[in-house]
């Protein structure tokens, strides 16, 4: 059995379940994390697409769609 061995502030193990978070105790918080505000607009540039007639060389090892009989 290879030994272990740990150099610093002790570690706590402890952990507190579900059952005892504050907000099943009925004294927590509900934080409403949803923002009704338009987020804005997102823009790309310069992004190459894809061919979608490319052909790629078959590469051994590597399995293709057409290696599992599919078809596009």
């Amino acid at each position: 059995m290879s030994g272990r061995s740990y150099d610093g502030p002790a570690l706590d193990g402890s952990y507190q379940p579900i059952s005892e978070a504050p907000y099943w105790q009925g004294d927590g918080e509900t934080v409403d994390v949803v923002d009704d505000e338009p987020t804005g607009e997102e823009t790309t540039e310069n992004v190459p697409i894809p061919d979608g007639g490319a052909q790629r060389p078959d590469v051994d090892g590597q399995s293709t769609w057409s290696d599992w009989e599919g078809s596009a």
